[in-house]
């Protein structure tokens, strides 16, 4: 097999590959943004509640109210 030949053979092996692996990640975006927006909006809420807390309340979880106002101050899309 000629050296052209071999590159044809690798073109037409390699490139549909290539080609599934871009279109299966991009059906899969759809999805992954879903999920994502669904988390940031369970942290948001999540850190909204937190700052609503009565200090007795966080007391008894064994939060300070300072730890309570640090948390509840991180950007919903921050993890930590």
């Amino acid at each position: 097999m000629t050296s052209i030949q071999s590159q044809t053979l690798r073109h037409h092996i390699v490139a549909p590959r290539i080609l599934h692996g871009i279109v299966t990640g991009l059906s899969r975006l759809p999805r992954m943004l879903g999920e994502i927006l669904l988390t940031w909006q369970r942290r948001a809420d999540e850190r909204d509640r937190l700052a609503t807390l009565d200090p007795r309340l966080l007391s008894d979880m064994g939060i300070t109210e300072a730890a309570a106002a640090r948390e509840a101050a991180i950007p919903f899309w921050r993890a930590n």
